[in-house]
């Protein structure tokens, strides 16, 4: 049985995330673990997805699944066109039936060194692996189902040869057959027990998600580390097509990358413009790149289902 998170994706400006089912045994397992409050802590829970009184959050576009009693996968359904998504648990590692926080954080205990946080959001899903000793592996392998068509790159190959300097913001995308931008891996991270971060990177090989992370005999475990998966819509594709064409001058273009990489990457990007619904509200929010960024994309063709929302 899977536990079905709803998840929204999308209006004009964006993705967004939906839902949540929670099967009843689940629910009453709920506790607070240790673990997952640790990473909380981190990631914040501002974002995160709560059940309603039916059990569930529902949005127009998507639905996520969490997996349950050893299933291997995160299925992700977009309602507007019946295509899927399922992203793979880590190293295909198997799991029993999660504890939950009152935040919404689902943890999956097991006997290995590895233990695994889920955290579903408004934006996507968040996969958090505990590693708890040195014993544990350092890479960790995500395996996707992609729709014809679609495939994973990383934001280093997607925007090699456009003007400028590079844009590398250490994401990686899940494009389709127009190499539009359907979604997004944030930048990897990693944490040790102390709170200091522990050099991790993205790899990417035909359909599967590679993080290392590199600890060592000094590093106080456990670490956290998590690929967010985050669905992007009419804006942050937008961007994209934008810096990734040739159809404009140069010093436009690299200025608007400058911009999205002060956010912090076109995730980041995405989300602020979605949040912001006032110039003075993308100042507070982003900045002046925030607001720079809405700019200089306003009115550029191509842009038509942002432009409402960027000219107010």
């Amino acid at each position: 049985m899977k536990l079905p998170i709803k998840v929204l994706s999308g209006v004009t400006c964006l993705f967004l995330i939906s839902g949540v089912t929670l099967s009843k045994t689940a629910i009453a397992e709920s506790s607070a673990p240790n673990v997952a409050l640790e990473a909380e802590k981190i990631t914040d829970t501002t974002d995160l997805i709560k059940v309603d009184q039916n059990n569930s959050l529902e949005n127009a576009l998507n639905s996520i699944n969490l997996p349950e009693k050893n299933d291997k996968k995160i299925v992700i359904e977009n309602k507007t066109d019946d295509t899927n998504i399922s992203i793979g648990v880590p190293n295909d590692m198997k799991l029993g039936t999660p504890v939950t926080t009152d935040a919404g954080s689902f943890e999956y205990k097991t006997t290995t060194p590895v233990d695994l946080i889920l955290q579903p959001t408004d934006a996507g899903v968040r996969s958090i692996v505990n590693i708890k000793n040195a014993d544990a592996p350092k890479e960790y392998k995500y395996d996707l189902d992609l729709p014809f068509g679609h495939k994973l790159i990383t934001s280093s190959e997607y925007f090699e040869g456009t003007p400028g300097d590079e844009l590398d913001t250490e994401e990686v995308f899940i494009v389709d057959e127009n190499n539009v931008i359907q979604s997004v891996f944030g930048k990897a991270w990693a944490k040790d027990a102390n709170g200091q971060d522990v050099p991790t990177k993205y790899e990417v090989k035909g359909n599967s998600l590679i993080q290392t992370v590199e600890f060592n005999e000094n590093t106080a475990f456990p670490v956290l580390a998590d690929p967010d998966w985050v669905a992007i819509g009419a804006c942050a594709a937008a961007l994209t097509w934008f810096v990734g064409s040739n159809l404009f001058v140069a010093a436009k273009i690299i200025k608007v990358k400058k911009y999205i990489k002060a956010l912090g990457g076109f995730k980041e990007a995405a989300k602020l413009i979605t949040k912001a619904a006032t110039w003075e509200e993308k100042l507070r929010y982003g900045g002046s790149a925030l607001k720079n960024l809405a700019a200089e994309i306003t009115g550029v063709g191509g842009l038509y289902a942002c432009n409402k929302f960027l000219k107010r």
